[in-house]
């Protein structure tokens, strides 16, 4: 499909929609206005960003545009080495991946500290408007097909990111509540990633946001308007299993194209953890074909959609 509509909302709603949701090879690039976000695997996911340099999270939020470790989703490329870690958790009844990124790479200004993006936003339009997400991670998806996400919520900023998408048919509880959004990653997708270090892992289902347990007694913590000190507990991280550790260049196809200096360490490994420690900034060196192939087979992209992320069918159309 060579042309991309917008997607239309009533006058009486805030908008227009700032860029599309038919998003393909011919809008595949970094001046993209696709708003529609793919998240599948350790190896194949978006982030939102801004749609211009030195944007802000709290200025963009209704027009973020989507960033993707592949090219074949007609978004706009997150460079090879802008990724410095990460930790990919599959639940049953949740994805989750959370992160180290440059701001920069995703059109953030350096010291933007961001802020939570979701399918709801102060006018229940979305954040972005319009936007949508589609997963082929899910229980929702049918034989690696994507499938709309409808409950799903996304962290970017200070460097970090964190996104999780719930599946459609569990909707109690919700593992993907918005309302939390001041208290950020470590709160609302509890993890043990690291910097400089690539795993996938299985993991138990996090405690929804804001019920915890102290000395026996469970209790809920509601977020004020203004976060004046910290919540009164510290959030328990979920035991994982089956943990595979990756260098960079495994799982991303811009690795191999960009230019850089540091690499993950690791060559797959299985734990309870998320592998080993480490740090390191900027890109990787490249890696051969059949290392990717191995490395995306393994952590669960079918072999029909590693063909798509080398390039073979440059583009996926996706309507609302």
């Amino acid at each position: 499909m060579s042309n991309c509509s917008n997607f239309n909302v009533l006058p009486t709603q805030s908008g227009p929609q700032f860029g599309y949701n038919i998003c393909n090879s011919s809008t595949q690039g970094a001046n993209s206005l696709c708003q529609t976000l793919i998240v599948n695997s350790a190896a194949d996911f978006c982030l939102w960003g801004s749609p211009s340099p030195d944007g802000s999270i709290g200025d963009e939020e209704a027009k973020v545009v989507a960033y993707c470790t592949q090219n074949t989703h007609g978004a706009r490329p997150i460079p090879g080495g802008a990724i410095t870690g990460l930790q990919f958790m599959k639940t049953s009844a949740y994805i989750q991946i959370v992160g180290f990124i440059d701001n920069t790479a995703i059109g953030l200004a350096a010291n933007d500290s961001g802020g939570e993006l979701d399918p709801h936003g102060a006018d229940l339009q979305g954040n972005p408007l319009g936007g949508v997400v589609y997963s082929n991670g899910t229980t929702d998806s049918k034989d690696g097909a994507l499938a709309q996400v409808l409950s799903w919520n996304l962290f970017v900023g200070s460097g970090q990111f964190c996104v999780k998408i719930c599946d459609n048919s569990i909707t109690s509880p919700n593992y993907c509540l918005n309302t939390y959004d001041l208290v950020g990653c470590e709160y609302n997708m509890p993890s043990h990633v690291q910097n400089g270090t690539f795993t996938s892992c299985e993991g138990d289902l996090q405690d929804v946001v804001g019920i915890y347990t102290v000395d026996g007694t469970t209790s809920t913590w509601s977020m004020p308007a203004t976060l004046e000190s910290p919540p009164p507990f510290t959030p328990r991280v979920p035991a994982s299993s089956n943990c595979q550790t990756f260098q960079a260049t495994d799982l991303f196809v811009f690795a191999s194209t960009t230019s850089g200096t540091a690499q993950a360490t690791g060559t797959g490994s299985s734990g309870s953890g998320s592998g080993g420690s480490g740090s390191g900034s900027g890109g990787a060196t490249s890696t051969s074909t059949s290392a990717q192939s191995s490395a995306l087979i393994s952590i669960g992209v079918p072999p029909a959609l590693y063909a798509l992320g080398l390039g073979v069918i440059a583009g996926v159309a996706l309507v609302l």
